[in-house]
């Protein structure tokens, strides 16, 4: 379909039309231009291709809904599409004589500084910032990301100057290495369409239905979670929101979750994340201050042999104080399997002083270890059988 901007450039007209200076042709919208759509564009145009403001008789001229047998008509017709094209972002100016004498009769323009958008230059830092995020989506299980990150990355280059004593073909960047950890487990297929959904209802602030396998007890629920970010932590990516069985933020390992359904109607959004949360923070949070069991106070007495852990985060709670030739911890413990498996293999540098349901935890660990090592030794022949 031929618009007022092609028929302008081409120069040609039917016979017996006439062309305002802002290109087109009257008598001609009946039909086509009846479209508001199209009548909005054509409009643009018209402005950009324009080398004087534009009068609104020469716009009146080009399209029929402005052409009323009342005038007012017409007119409010043209303001109203006008207000729509503000309100879309383009930058329409009305220039008086007062501010361009060289014009009889007032005209419309649009800003051309204000409509273009600004060139993008990156810095080497910025590109291979987004070379190694792709290298990273590239690492991630099933093929969603990698072709939208190869997409973006050209958007972004596609207008790049040609290097010197170079073929025309956009030369690609040696390819950054990333190491992941290795998993026992091969990749599941499906985590890449968990991954979609998850990222798409961060983006648009859709509550999620997830399966999770929970790390302490290995159970599998049901959880209904509003996402508020995906953040990369110790080989492994969180997703990070508000989980309503629990009624507080939690973090799911997102290669531990079964199925995620994000709900109904995307454009209508079912949360709004906290102004002041910061979801990297939280996802950099030590593991003393989890809360997967209710808390109870805890006082640990660390030796010279555990005084890194000294240093360790324990939550607002946690109190430090020298003792002698020890540090003595007090906080609130609500994570009482990392509790314990801190203290065991600590080898006796980390004594539990204070705290009844963790000392229970951490003998139960200590019988489940007896009890397997009880078991007499199994000849590696059977173990091949």
């Amino acid at each position: 379909m031929e618009g007022a901007g092609e028929r302008r450039r081409a120069g040609t007209d039917a016979p017996g039309g006439k062309t305002g200076r802002g290109g087109g042709k009257a008598g001609d919208d009946s039909g086509s231009r009846g479209d508001r759509s199209k009548r909005l564009l054509d409009m643009v145009m018209i402005l950009l291709g324009a080398r004087a403001p534009v009068t609104y008789r020469e716009i009146r001229e080009q399209f029929s809904a402005y052409q009323t047998v009342n005038a007012e008509a017409g007119l409010r017709a043209f303001e109203r599409d006008k207000a729509d094209l503000l309100e879309l972002g383009v930058p329409i100016r009305y220039i008086t004589p007062d501010e361009d004498d060289s014009l009889e009769d007032g005209g419309y323009v649009i800003d051309l500084k204000r409509f273009k958008m600004p060139e993008v230059r990156l810095t080497p830092d910025e590109i291979s910032a987004l070379v190694l995020a792709a290298s990273v989506a590239h690492a991630m299980p099933g093929g969603t990301y990698p072709k939208i990150v190869d997409l973006a990355l050209k958007k972004l280059a596609f207008d790049l100057p040609e290097l010197p004593d170079t073929p025309t073909q956009f030369p690609r960047p040696a390819p950054v290495l990333v190491h992941f950890p290795e998993r026992h487990a091969p990749a599941r297929p499906e985590l890449a369409e968990i991954y979609a959904t998850l990222e798409g209802a961060t983006r648009l602030r859709k509550r999620v239905t997830i399966t999770y396998d929970a790390a302490a007890t290995g159970m599998t629920s049901k959880r209904d979670i509003d996402p508020y970010g995906l953040v990369y932590r110790d080989g492994a990516w969180l997703c990070v929101g508000w989980c309503h069985l629990r009624k507080d933020i939690r973090s799911f390992r997102v290669d531990r979750i079964r199925e995620a359904v994000q709900a109904p109607k995307p454009k209508s959004s079912d949360f709004e994340r906290p102004a002041d949360f910061d979801v990297k923070s939280y996802a950099s949070r030590s593991p003393w201050t989890f809360t997967t069991d209710p808390p109870e106070e805890v006082q640990l007495a660390l030796t010279a042999d555990a005084a890194e852990v000294a240093n360790e985060d324990f939550g607002v709670t946690g109190v430090k104080l020298h003792g002698g030739e020890r540090m003595l911890v007090t906080f609130d413990c609500g994570n009482f399997e990392f509790a314990a498996t801190r203290i065991l293999a600590a080898k006796g540098a980390i004594r539990l002083v204070r705290g009844e349901r963790l000392r229970a935890w951490t003998l139960a660990e200590l019988d489940a270890i007896d009890t397997h090592y009880a078991d007499p030794m199994v000849p590696l022949e059977d173990l091949d059988a």
